[in-house]
């Protein structure tokens, strides 16, 4: 029973941890926050801090890999319509960026606080493995969807992917300036992807016209 308790209270202060690493990197950035402000912040010492922890930038991993853990999607099952799997993860992610919490607190740590600098490579690694693994979920949904029959089977599946990839970002941009346009990043996501089967600058091989 004591083994248990003490495995929890461990637990319980690598959290606290955490949650005082995710304010310190959202109000100073990675490069300038220290081992003390965490400590300071997750109001712990900062000898238990460096019991759990090396330095800095293991918090950050491991805050990344719990924010990254809480993400659990629940998307539609394999045997459902690729293209709505890709609008509602597509839905979920924009969301995510609205929702207080640990991975919007993440996420905008990584993309807005996360400095281009020799320490941070190891951060800035995790953050094009996650772009890569976007590109590579939007590519594996359209796949599936060609399989389908929902888009054509000419769709060059990289150009698309880069293509709705790009969108998404600028539809973060947008809900950045006005929260409330998430009904109206749905619309435009929706659009996008009913006009797939139709824009041929996305096929592999555009029949000529007839004549």
């Amino acid at each position: 029973m004591m083994a248990r308790k003490t495995k929890e209270d461990s637990q319980k202060t690598r959290d606290a941890i955490l949650d005082g690493a995710e304010q310190v990197f959202l109000a100073k950035g990675i490069a300038n926050a220290t081992m003390a402000d965490i400590a300071d912040a997750a109001q712990v010492s900062r000898g238990a801090v460096y019991g759990h922890y090396e330095n800095k930038l293991q918090v950050c991993q491991a805050m990344i890999d719990r924010a990254f853990a809480l993400d659990a999607l629940r998307f539609p099952p394999p045997g459902a319509s690729a293209c709505e799997t890709l609008l509602q993860a597509a839905l979920y992610y924009l969301a995510q960026f609205l929702e207080p919490g640990s991975p919007q607190r993440v996420y905008q740590i990584l993309y807005l606080k996360c400095e281009q600098t020799e320490e941070n490579r190891g951060v800035l690694r995790r953050r094009e493995q996650a772009d890569r693994m976007t590109v590579h979920y939007a590519r594996r949904q359209l796949r599936r969807a060609v399989l389908q029959q929902e888009l054509p089977a000419g769709l060059d599946i990289g150009l698309t992917a880069d293509y709705l990839v790009s969108l998404f970002i600028g539809l973060y941009e947008l809900l950045e300036q006005n929260p409330q346009a998430l009904p109206r990043c749905e619309r435009i996501l929706r659009g996008a992807l009913s006009g797939l089967p139709h824009a041929a600058g996305f096929l592999l091989h555009v029949p000529p016209e007839a004549p």
